[in-house]
């Protein structure tokens, strides 16, 4: 339904009016944007009344707001506070009740219950419940079992209305009143920024907001400390551990609108505290301020990989011995390598710790499947895990030994006092390893087998992982790692023009000029405008007709979320493309979801086993369970409609979200609206999630400007020097 209206004016003065709600003529249930038709005693016809409510029929709501009209739907009134009172007379009781307010009531029930008792009704069911199975079918045990629904009912609803007061509707409400219950007044009222920690959804500025409202002090310390974690956790879910301590001021002020006196020392505090931060100082002297769990990790990390650097691995394997079963495992798998895998290979058998990097084409997965085989011949226990479900998937595949996702093998999510996971193994191969963020490498570390060796696989010229830290990166340069770095493209792999742009990409170089039937194209579109519908072709038709990958097995990629060719718009525009008429779907969110469409989890989720950045695809909507069941690889997942926020749709993903995956087709956007993100690394990632065919789709000046782009914003971490550090102790 549309409900967009001429807004009335800022001038324009506030009426108020009282009155029952006759009827809920749209709610969006979850913003909690209502129309209402009020019945108001001293008017003829009821009154529409547009704006945030949770009232239901047969309530008195008392409305502020301002009168307009609608161009389709007439007069009406904009509401800005909509306070909702209980229905006094028999009829609106009777409404009030069949609206299903008590679960169990349904219209005919409300009507013998009302009937009985009238006006006296509400009063029954708080001080008199018994009374209720007087009622001709109602026996003792239903009348008990009413009077216990209504009074969770009514609890559950003073709540949801004390948090719609303050802004707070649907899922978000629905989800603290899950996290807190009965509880969940007192919190607002007495500790408003805890949301912003513990609800997921809800930020700094709406808790500040709540906070405010209930009179809260803006020089509050709670508020001051509040925004502290804000602005930490901002730099953190950008990629960072930490923050200079200069930026992070600066960045705290202006979030809180307060002078640097006010915050530097409650920031002062909180470092000697050590609660949530802790100072560190980068090798270069500049003073930063990190989150108190990533530093805590990152020295964990470092100390436990320099402990590993030196020691021989459980089957102790002299570097003779090591070349003698390397040249035996080659054989048996019936492939030459070249001198740099033959070293990674030894490296692997004779090092407890090391890292095996290089771009596409170089051989990694050969090498990596005579290092297996070379590790069954000295009778070790392997364990191969990759951070998503589908690169451990395809590191099956690949090797043809099972492996797992990180989260299955650190016992992600367990419950509350359930016993750590140990990855019981003589060996943990770690594949996709670019992917390895600190707070993931830390579980890893803290699970792993006493005395296991650990090996690191991936390409350090990708982009770092989507979680906080770079851990390939931080352990490569280090130089405190064995590491064994392949260079050289084989011949299969250099026929590949993805494979050879890819490289030519990563060395600064410009792609190749466009050949027929190359599995790599350029197409040259100046007009940003234009690059959406020529995307939406490309992967509609010109691809499935062209080059016979369907439609479903094209992936559009894109730097930026924001803009004309950025993931939002894609999505949207891709998703009306391919799947315009599902056969059912929901809104949520202000998104539509519907049978097969492709969508993609955006945070972890250790309940429902989905990782963030895992893909799938929607396979039923069920609107009586309330469930939305996706096949994300083998499985089927159900998602409750209240937490349709982890899910985007996916038909078209940022780079970032990617890795660890692979698609028969990668379709891209190259455009100066990107600029921020116009970086080699990202377009040489993106690139390398083609195995089959790739498409640039844009201006030729913004592509030449990421490849001259070699370097991204580094990242703030301690790893590297820590474990520099380290070895040259």
């Amino acid at each position: 339904m549309n409900i967009t209206a001429t807004a009335a004016t800022d001038d324009t003065p506030e009426d108020s009016l009282s009155g029952e709600v006759v009827t809920i003529t749209f709610r969006n249930a979850d913003t909690g944007y209502s129309v209402m038709r009020v019945r108001v005693p001293t008017l003829r016809d009821p009154v529409t009344v547009v704006g945030v409510s949770l009232a239901r029929e047969g309530e008195v709501v008392d409305v502020r707001g301002r009168w307009k009209v609608h161009p389709q739907f007439g007069r009406q009134i904009e509401a800005s506070a909509v306070a909702v009172r209980r229905p006094t007379s028999a009829a609106a009781i009777e409404r009030y009740l069949a609206s299903g307010v008590v679960p169990g009531i349904g219209p005919a029930l409300a009507k013998r219950i009302v009937g009985h008792f009238g006006e006296d009704t509400f009063r029954v069911f708080e001080e008199e419940p018994e009374r209720v199975s007087a009622i001709p079918g109602i026996g003792p045990k239903r009348a008990e079992e009413i009077a216990r629904v209504w009074r969770e009912s009514q609890a559950e609803r003073q709540v949801m209305l004390f948090l719609a007061g303050h802004g707070i509707t649907g899922a978000l409400a629905l989800r603290i009143l899950r996290k807190y219950g009965a509880a969940t007044i007192g919190v607002v009222e007495q500790q408003p920024y805890r949301l912003a920690k513990e609800i997921r959804g809800i930020g700094f500025t709406t808790a500040d907001a709540i906070a405010r409202k209930l009179g809260v002090p803006e020089t509050a310390p709670e508020r001051i400390e509040a925004g502290l974690r804000h602005v930490v956790a901002q730099a953190t879910g950008t990629g960072h551990c930490g923050q200079p301590l200069d930026a992070l001021l600066k960045a705290a002020c202006e979030a809180l609108n307060l002078h640097a006196n006010w915050v530097q020392p409650v920031l002062e505090a909180q470092l000697q505290a050590g609660e949530f931060i802790a100072p560190v100082m980068l090798p270069d002297g500049t003073p930063c301020v990190f989150d108190k769990g990533l530093y805590e990790a990152e020295k964990r990390i470092a100390r436990g990989l320099s402990g590993m650097v030196g020691q021989v691995p459980p089957w102790a394997m002299t570097r003779e011995q090591a070349e003698r079963v390397a040249a035996q495992a080659e054989r048996a798998c019936g492939v030459g390598l070249a001198p740099e895998q033959r070293e990674a290979v030894v490296m692997a058998l004779t090092s407890r710790v090391g890292v095996l990097t290089g771009g596409p084409g170089t051989g990694k997965t050969s090498t990596l499947k005579v290092i297996l085989a070379a590790l069954r011949e000295a009778r070790a226990r392997v364990v191969l895990g990759a951070p998503t479900g589908k690169a451990a998937k395809r590191m099956s595949e690949s090797t043809g030994h099972p492996a797992a996702t990180v989260a299955r093998l650190i016992g992600m999510g367990r419950a509350a006092g359930e016993e750590a996971a140990e990855i019981a193994c003589d060996i943990l191969i770690l594949d996709e390893a670019s992917m390895v963020d600190v707070r993931m490498l830390d579980a890893v570390l803290g699970a792993l087998e006493p005395g296991a060796a650990l090996l690191f696989v991936g390409d350090v010229d990708q982009l770092p992982s989507v979680g906080s830290g770079r851990v390939l990166g931080d352990m490569i340069e280090s130089g405190a790692l064995p590491t064994v770095r392949l260079t050289r493209i084989f011949r299969q792999a250099a026929n590949s023009a993805i494979i050879r742009n890819a490289h030519r990409i990563n060395r600064g170089e410009g792609i190749e000029p466009r050949q027929e039937g190359a599995d790599f194209h350029f197409i040259q579109v100046e007009d940003p405008q234009e690059i959406p519908q020529r995307i939406a072709a490309l992967v509609q038709r010109h691809i499935p007709d062209r080059i016979g990958i369907a439609a479903s097995e094209v992936q559009v990629l894109s730097p930026m979320r924001k803009s004309a060719t950025g993931t939002e718009a894609l999505n949207l525009l891709l998703q009306n493309t391919l799947n315009p008429e599902p056969v059912r779907q929901i809104t949520r969110f202000g998104r539509r979801y519907g049978v097969g469409d492709r969508v993609l989890q955006t945070v972890n989720n250790y309940d429902l086993g989905v990782m963030n950045g895992e893909s799938g695809i929607i396979h039923d909507v069920d609107e009586a369970a309330s469930l939305l069941r996706v096949q994300v690889d083998d499985a089927l997942v159900d998602y409750p409609f209240d937490d349709l926020d982890q899910l985007d749709l996916a038909y078209a993903m940022t780079v970032h979200k990617s890795q660890g995956s692979q698609f028969p087709a990668v379709v891209m956007p190259v455009t100066t609206q990107h600029f921020i993100m116009l970086q080699r690394p990202i377009i040489y990632t993106g690139i390398t999630r083609a195995t089959r065919f790739c498409v640039l789709v844009g201006q030729r000046k913004a592509l030449e400007m990421a490849i001259r782009n070699a370097r991204m914003e580094p990242r703030i971490t301690s790893l590297g020097a820590r474990l520099a550090r380290l070895a040259s102790v």
